[in-house]
């Protein structure tokens, strides 16, 4: 009998702090086996911006920038991980999820695509409250706290990144001696949803246009 994916792992690139070049993903089954693992190299229709002018680049890519050039844009991607993410069987997990999903919404705002609601959990964020860390830590550091081989992974290949935080997790229940159900559910503030999220910046912003008048004809 075929098993069934229970969580999804995922991660996004990007290659100027906001416009997507890739997606990856990796399907997990409910014994924490990978089904599959998978890249989608998205063309971003814009330069590569890795780091501040005139420094060394922060961020080596997984893939040379013209293969990104060469790929279709976003809207080509958009009803497969749309698909994906929406699907309500499956549990969102990602590092630093609240980033994904901005980037999401800004390729959706930008190729006048209609945005779709999600919610997952944020395997950075529960790493912080699990082990008391002084702040949020990188992926590769977690990594390497956890003493997780990463021999196999390229860092910031999507797909890699996904099959990344699918370690942290594991490794932090085997630590923990829990399952992965287990963490999550003592971890309910580490899941963010995007119907929150973005209610809640757009009442920001409106607060501050209100403010602005106020200050305005005082």
């Amino acid at each position: 009998m075929k098993t069934k994916g229970k969580y999804i792992f995922f991660d996004i690139e990007c290659s100027n702090g906001h416009n997507i070049c890739s997606f990856g993903y990796a399907i997990i089954s409910e014994k924490l086996r990978v089904l599959l693992k998978q890249d989608l190299i998205i063309n971003p229709e814009s330069k590569f911006i890795l780091a501040p002018k005139g420094k060394r680049p922060k961020m080596e890519l997984a893939y040379p920038e013209e293969l990104f050039f060469k790929q279709d844009n976003f809207t080509c991607f958009y009803n497969d991980i749309k698909k994906l993410l929406s699907e309500e069987s499956y549990i969102l997990i990602g590092h630093s999820i609240q980033s994904d999903f901005h980037f999401l919404r800004y390729a959706c705002q930008r190729y006048n695509l209609p945005f779709f609601d999600m919610q997952g959990y944020d395997m950075q964020k529960i790493y912080h409250k699990e082990y008391n860390t002084p702040h949020v830590e990188s992926l590769e550091k977690i990594i390497e706290h956890l003493e997780i081989d990463d021999s196999k992974l390229t860092f910031h290949r999507s797909c890699d990144d996904a099959l990344a935080t699918f370690y942290v997790a594991r490794g932090i229940c085997k630590d923990k001696d829990i399952t992965l159900d287990e963490l999550l559910a003592r971890n309910p503030d580490c899941l963010s949803k995007t119907s929150t999220i973005f209610a809640e910046k757009e009442e920001k912003q409106t607060h501050k246009k209100n403010l602005k008048k106020v200050q305005k004809n005082s």
